[in-house]
């Protein structure tokens, strides 16, 4: 009899499991951590971090909010988050355009998938938790993308990177947009860099805007930004984007020096 007991038990917990659900015994350690990290999080920049409780409202973006059933997915994401949001200065946030940080599950642009975005009606910025779940490296790399975009979208007035300056950096017969180019063809002078000079990834040739912000995604990781900072070196065109982008970020915040990326 307790053999038969011992074993209805573990076959309820693995059905309990399979189904996604909490069980109630870890529903409140979970939490806590949750809520540990966004209290610090808040405390660091000045601004609410929520992944629930959001106001009404007719938004463009579209979301859902972050279930019971899925904190254990938004603490594996804010374990890489804090990692990833504590790069940068202390009250980052504070005194620019940005009212809060959302935490949320399906977030779309209109009609289309977004890993994160910035809302200026809504002077939020959104993360989704669950985009790029099973890449982590990508979800990393998207957090500053997003952060790069909201940045630029800050300092529209400062001219220290327009349209026609950063367009001047690239090699002559260059335009953005569908590639052409065959992909069997190699960089001539970086192996493993995108094949044609002066970007760091083939989603930076789609436009200027998504240009820039690849380029900040891959300096606020140190492994990338060795990568590219060594792929300049044989690369000007490359190297003029670089330096660029980190005297825009000096710009935006004044801890962002170079002594920030040291």
């Amino acid at each position: 009899m307790c053999n038969a007991k011992i074993l209805l038990c573990l076959i309820f917990s693995v059905l309990i499991l399979s189904a996604g659900v909490v069980p109630a015994y870890g529903q409140n350690d979970v939490l806590s951590s949750i809520d540990d990290r966004i209290e610090r999080f808040q405390e660091r920049y000045g601004i609410p971090f929520k992944y629930d409780g959001f106001p009404p409202g007719k938004y463009y973006i579209k979301f859902l909010e972050v279930s019971p059933k899925e904190y254990r997915v938004l603490n594996d994401y804010l374990i890489l988050f804090e990692e990833e949001i504590n790069k940068y200065p202390r009250g980052f946030f504070k005194g620019r355009d940005v009212r809060g940080i959302g935490l949320v599950n399906n977030l779309f642009s209109g009609e289309t998938p977004a890993q994160g975005l910035y809302s200026s009606s809504a002077h939020i910025m959104f993360f989704d938790i669950s985009r790029f779940g099973d890449n982590k490296s990508q979800q990393r790399h998207s957090i500053h993308h997003e952060i790069y975009h909201m940045m630029s979208q800050q300092d529209q007035g400062l001219q220290v990177l327009s349209d026609e300056k950063w367009a001047s950096f690239n090699n002559d017969g260059f335009s953005y947009g569908e590639q052409n180019k065959s992909l069997r063809d190699a960089n001539p002078i970086n192996p493993y860099a995108p094949n044609q000079l002066g970007f760091v990834t083939y989603y930076a040739m789609k436009s200027i805007e998504e240009d820039q912000a690849e380029v900040f995604a891959c300096l606020m990781q140190k492994n990338h930004r060795d990568l590219i900072e060594k792929w300049m070196q044989k690369d000007p065109a490359l190297k003029k984007k670089i330096e660029a982008i980190k005297y825009f970020s000096a710009e935006y915040n004044y801890e962002m020096d170079e002594k920030y990326w040291n």
